[in-house]
């Protein structure tokens, strides 16, 4: 797989975020019954050297499971990425960051998203941080591909393009780069797009992937409807997809608890303990209990609760093979539009 990154294609145009084994099994399914490639985008909270929330997964038990895939959908082509690798999306710790580089690099992973925005310093003082990252991986590794991104997605629908062609023209003189991240205006809060394509900015910046020799990526694309996907499709050259297929397991999960008489409560209270959903509100607050607890549901798949609820769902239907076709019901509208 590795000799065919080198091309004047992205690897894929579409990213999911490993929200479960579930989802990591629909993506290789679909890769396979479709012969497209996809990218699984593992972010550090997720999956990390040092475990995370999707089934408890360090990056080696993640990678285990990644190649019972490969070896279950032989003709699928998934590429493994890590999303968001920088201080601040776990914790502050800069050496955190670095093993997470080893690992990831150890483990075969076929792309790494240096993002330094959250980092704790001024503007240039961010960039020398990540220059250090991506010459790290570099010197480690002449396969994997770099992904590069310094501002925080906050929706923000940007008029200037200056300082996207600033931050290109720093990580290109760098070494190669594959994806270079734009704000869009894409946002996601709770379980909606609530964010405005900035489709003009795009228009205008679309030369500079070309200038540039990358290929652009807009990351919080999740919930969007057909139109919109399609929209994308001359300005973009991938998208990232990620809660949303988390909060789509964990909703078929409550339909099906519903339909045979299953009171989900105990995850739903395990969810909302977990206070998950906090970062996430937009015009509900804590008192909407239901609305929070399926929004940090996907957050608590790996504990007790939901494990047993999925137990007693189970007793009427195969469980997991629903989740996996709708899911791939779901990837089918944005590959067929984008």
């Amino acid at each position: 797989m590795l000799g065919e990154i080198k091309s004047k294609n992205p690897i894929s145009r579409i990213g999911i975020g490993p929200m479960s084994s579930e989802v990591i099994e629909a993506v290789f399914r679909y890769s396979e019954k479709h012969e497209i490639p996809l990218m699984l985008v593992a972010s550090k909270n997720q999956v990390d050297w040092d475990g995370g929330y999707v089934n408890q997964w360090k990056t080696d038990d993640y990678m285990a499971y990644v190649k019972k895939m490969r070896q279950q959908y032989a003709k699928a082509k998934v590429y493994i990425c890590r999303d968001h690798c920088g201080p601040g999306f776990k914790n502050d710790n800069l050496a955190d960051v670095y093993k997470t580089i080893d690992s990831d690099i150890e483990n075969g992973f076929d792309l790494i998203h240096v993002d330094f925005c959250r980092y704790k310093g001024e503007r240039q003082e961010i960039f020398n941080q990540a220059k250090k990252a991506v010459e790290y991986i570099y010197k480690k590794s002449s396969n994997i591909l770099i992904e590069v991104g310094m501002d925080e997605n906050k929706g923000d629908f940007l008029m200037d393009s200056s300082g996207i062609e600033e931050e290109l023209r720093f990580f290109t003189t760098l070494g190669p780069v594959h994806f270079f991240v734009l704000q869009t205006g894409s946002l996601i809060m709770e379980i909606n797009q609530v964010g405005k394509f900035n489709k003009a900015l795009l228009k205008a910046v679309r030369p500079l992937a070309k200038k540039y020799k990358v290929f652009f990526k807009e990351h919080n694309c999740d919930y969007l409807s057909a139109e919109d996907i399609a929209m994308r499709r001359e300005l973009i050259d991938a998208i990232n997809i990620a809660p949303q297929y988390g909060i789509f397991q964990t909703m078929i999960t409550l339909e099906k608890a519903l339909l045979y008489g299953i009171d989900p409560a105990e995850f739903l209270n395990d969810a909302y303990a977990s206070k998950k959903w906090e970062k996430w509100l937009y015009v509900n607050t804590k008192e909407n209990r239901l609305r929070c607890s399926i929004i940090a549901g996907h957050y608590v798949f790996a504990g007790d609760a939901y494990q047993r609820l999925y137990n007693k769902i189970n007793k009427h239907e195969n469980l997991r093979e629903t989740i996996i076709g709708e899911l791939m019901k779901s990837l089918l509208i944005y590959a067929t539009n984008f």
